[in-house]
């Protein structure tokens, strides 16, 4: 690989940055969808946005923080198979 060379920078970018980016791009799909489903109905019962806007945040946060987990082992394990 030209922009790797060695196969320890290949590791650590895809432990370290890899993810990154993938939070980064996917946080605000991961929001709108919990929004658009949770939201209507917490709005109902709740009665106020605020406090549905700071349960969905946390929701959002718990979903990528398991989903980044969750993708590093999968994509780990399968290149360490690679080699």
């Amino acid at each position: 690989m030209g922009l790797f060379p060695d196969r320890e920078k290949i590791k650590k970018y895809m432990k370290a940055g890899l993810p990154l980016i993938f939070a980064v791009a996917w946080t605000p799909v991961v929001w709108m969808l919990t929004a658009a489903l949770f939201g209507p109905p917490m709005q109902r019962m709740l009665g106020s946005w605020q406090p549905v806007v700071a349960i969905l945040a946390v929701v959002t946060f718990v979903v990528m923080v398991g989903l980044v987990r969750l993708f590093q082992r999968i994509g780990l394990r399968s290149f360490d198979k690679v080699e």
